[in-house]
């Protein structure tokens, strides 16, 4: 007796185990869409800032499009009136760079500690640093603000591999390029920094070619950026309290940026901000690195997600799953224990409790909560049964489900059940039948609202109305019912009687195609056959005439030698060419022979397969050759059949005459392949394929229909491919298989068993099948 609730105790162990399982792979799931939804946004905000900076940089650039010699005092002021610091904090200085060649080079040094137009007095302390010797230079001329940034005025940048690595790819693109990780001069911290510069060139100068740029460049404009104070400005500190973010520099981005992240190249390291102690081990799949293309340059930023609050798991949600489990499995277990003493009673609440469930699982039953004329809420059957989408019923009153008439729902008792029958509206305005059920939250507080069942009884009503009608014309129709069993009956007879006559219709189309088919070998052979009997008799005619004026030489006293020879050699010429002419037209005539004889007689014999399908060629030869079609032949030639060597000459030919009419329309060419392979001792598969234009599926698919034809009107019978599946797949036996393709020609892939039974040896069936 108690076997049943230990039972159900452990499986609902194994469920609440499964559940806890589930609820952590479902917490795990969100915590990695979480930490994915952060990277991505820490990514996109980076790109942004970054981006909206470079787009400064390109306004100050325009500066400089308009006017070409702006001075210190007017760059002082326009950067002053963008308030960088305010408005896009993060960065350390912007700079003017200008480019002098080493000629220049004192001239503009003498011009620079001159120039008072934004401090009285000049520069007199203006110095170009560090020293060095090269064609030109690179040198910080404009720098805002120049307090804190006192170590970058009159800087040679030329001097510094990586700065110059940077302006010349900007000089040669014309595009924003930004430098590797640097350390800045102005900058005592020592924290990481890259500069982001855009080139100047002179207005009006074509810019077209590298060579145009690097002739027309002035100099570049620099937005100088200190990474830990940029992206204090993306990143939100109450994030980087769950994951570290790091960025390192691996490169210029058309280097394919494969340097690997190291120290060197580190840009930024969000562990250095966050309090001390030991970092934390990333929390398994909480590892991301996305890549950012910043002026050129490849950064790629890496986040890791560790314990916490945002990333951890609810260990208390899962305890408090294990333990209901552990006490609902163990209620269940006493429940069913108890429940087995009462096995009568167990079994009619079982009955009972599946009757219910399946009442419940074939009605639609709509549930809602309708309060002081209002539609609290109800389930998603109330809204399928009344056409509204999920979430439209809800909050609306109750006047939409009777179209604006009196709410029949506020008539609420005093406590006790309601059931009446009512007429409600759907969101398409038609009608429902419904049985409706209510009954009070609070049977003291009406104001609560009021749980109604609401099931649709318009099927019911509307069978109810019909159900009178269906038996008063049940009678009518069992008579009209006999009526047309007999009237179906005589149908069939007279169907049976055309379906004869069609087959026997159908039979003598056959032969009629079947001896249009000789009929055309004939005049092709008629044809075929003029060229070397013409010969012949031409030939026949000039030795006639050769002889005559040999004997009028003889007759006037004789003939020299030389004469002697040239008209022995001229004889023997014409023999030779009356004699290979009778010979090609004693092997067409053979040819067309065999095949008529084969396609009249239909006799079962034993044949060699190259013999048919050469006999059968040469008798198309003339066809062929006119329509410029090329034929290659691959086939051993000791494949030997006991079979019907007609039906296959005729499905050659039947094939062959198909590809004439239909594969090379609108071509002046075709190639024909006819290959032959051995699957077994028994079998041979034979393939006939063309190049021409190929069917769509439409025309594949009716292609053995008889009468079918594309060419209806323009010499198609419709009976062709008819004709061959019959003999393939009748008389010989046979398998045929037709795959083609718009554009890519058409095969025809034939298994042909080698010993076919003659007639008499078949069955009944076969006989049927075969005709």
């Amino acid at each position: 007796m108690r076997i049943h609730g230990y039972l159900a105790f452990i499986v609902g162990i194994c469920v609440t185990v499964w559940v806890c399982m589930f609820v952590v792979d479902v917490q795990d799931r969100q915590t990695k869409e979480a930490f994915q939804r952060d990277t991505q946004k820490i990514a996109r905000d980076t790109q942004v800032r970054l981006q909206t900076y470079f787009d400064m940089l390109l306004s100050i650039k325009g500066v400089f499009a308009v006017d070409d010699d702006v001075s210190r005092l007017e760059f002082s002021r326009y950067v002053r009136e963008l308030d960088l610091k305010r408005r896009y904090p993060g960065f350390q200085a912007i700079q003017f760079v200008r480019r002098v060649p080493s000629s220049q080079l004192e001239t503009y040094a003498a011009r620079i500690r001159a120039d008072d137009s934004l401090q009285s007095g000049g520069y007199p302390d203006y110095k170009i640093h560090p020293v060095s010797v090269r064609p030109e230079h690179y040198l910080i001329e404009y720098n805002e603000p120049m307090k804190g940034n006192e170590n970058a005025f009159g800087l040679d940048l030329a001097a510094l591999p990586p700065h110059y690595q940077a302006l010349q790819l900007g000089k040669a693109t014309g595009r924003v390029v930004a430098t590797e990780r640097i350390t800045l001069v102005q900058d005592a911290s020592g924290q990481p920094g890259f500069v982001a510069r855009a080139p100047i060139y002179k207005r009006g100068a074509s810019l077209l070619t590298e060579a145009e740029r690097d002739a027309a460049l002035v100099g570049f404009v620099a937005i100088v950026f200190r990474v830990n104070d940029l992206m204090s400005e993306v990143i939100d500190s109450p994030m980087l309290q769950h994951l570290y973010v790091s960025i390192n520099d691996v490169g210029y981005a058309r280097d394919g940026g494969n340097w690997q992240p190291s120290v060197d190249n580190l840009m930024f390291d969000s562990f250095g901000k966050v309090g001390s102690g030991q970092r934390l081990p990333p929390l398994p799949g909480l590892v991301a690195k996305i890549p950012l293309d910043v002026g050129e340059r490849r950064w790629i930023m890496s986040f890791e997600g560790h314990q916490g609050e945002r990333y951890g798991r609810d260990m208390m949600l899962i305890t408090v799953i294990g333990i209901a489990g552990f006490i609902i499995s163990a209620l269940i277990g006493a429940q069913i224990m108890t429940l087995q003493r009462r096995r009568v009673l167990a079994q009619k609440l079982r009955v009972t409790a599946d009757e219910l469930r399946a009442l419940q699982d074939s009605a639609i039953v709509g549930i809602g909560l309708f309060a002081n004329g209002v539609i609290v809420r109800c389930n998603s059957g109330l809204e399928e049964m009344m056409g509204y989408k999920s979430g439209e019923l809800a909050g609306r009153a109750c006047s939409v489900l009777t179209s604006g008439l009196s709410d029949p729902f506020s008539n609420v008792g005093d406590g006790a059940n309601m059931h009446f029958e009512l007429e409600l509206a759907g969101a398409n305005g038609k009608k429902l039948w419904c049985m409706v059920n209510g009954r009070l939250l609070d049977p003291k507080d009406a104001r609560k609202g009021c749980v109604w069942v609401i099931i649709d009884i318009t099927e019911r009503k509307q069978a109810e109305a019909a159900l009178v009608d269906t038996k008063h014309g049940l009678e009518r129709s069992l008579n009209e019912l006999a009526l047309q069993k007999a009237n179906v009956e005589l149908a069939h007879k007279d169907l049976s009687a055309v379906l004869l006559t069609l087959k026997q219709a159908q039979a003598s189309l056959i032969t009629s195609e079947k001896m249009a088919s000789l009929g055309a070998l004939v005049a092709g052979i008629a044809h075929e056959l003029n060229t070397p009997i013409g010969n012949s008799l031409l030939t026949a005619t000039a030795l006639s005439d050769m002889c005559k004026e040999f004997e009028r030489q003889l007759g006037e006293g004789g003939i020299k030698r030389s004469a002697l020879d040239i008209h022995l050699k001229d004889a023997r010429m014409a023999c030779s060419i009356i004699t290979n002419s009778l010979t090609r037209a004693a092997d067409l005539i053979h040819s067309f022979k065999q095949v008529a004889v084969d396609q009249t007689s239909d006799k079962r014999r034993a044949f060699n397969l190259y013999g048919v399908v050469h006999d059968t060629l040469a008798t198309y030869s003339a066809q062929l050759r006119r329509a410029n079609c090329e034929v290659k032949i691959s086939m051993p030639e000791t494949v030997n059949f006991i079979s019907y060597p007609g039906s296959v000459g005729q499905v050659l030919s039947n094939l062959i005459q198909n590809a004439l009419m239909h594969a090379f329309e609108g071509r002046d060419h075709g190639l024909l392949t006819i290959s032959v392979a051995e699957v077994d001792e028994h079998t041979v598969e034979l393939r006939f394929a063309d190049d021409g234009i190929g069917m769509n599926a439409r025309t594949l698919h009716q292609i053995y229909d008889p009468f079918f034809t594309t060419k209806m009107g323009q010499g198609g019978s419709g009976l062709g491919m008819n004709i061959v599946y019959n003999l393939v797949t009748g008389i010989l036996r046979g398998t045929i298989q037709i795959d083609s393709e718009p554009g890519k020609g058409t095969m025809v892939t034939l298994t042909l068993p080698r010993k076919v039974p003659a007639k008499e040896e078949l069955s009944e069936h076969d006989l049927l099948h075969a005709q």
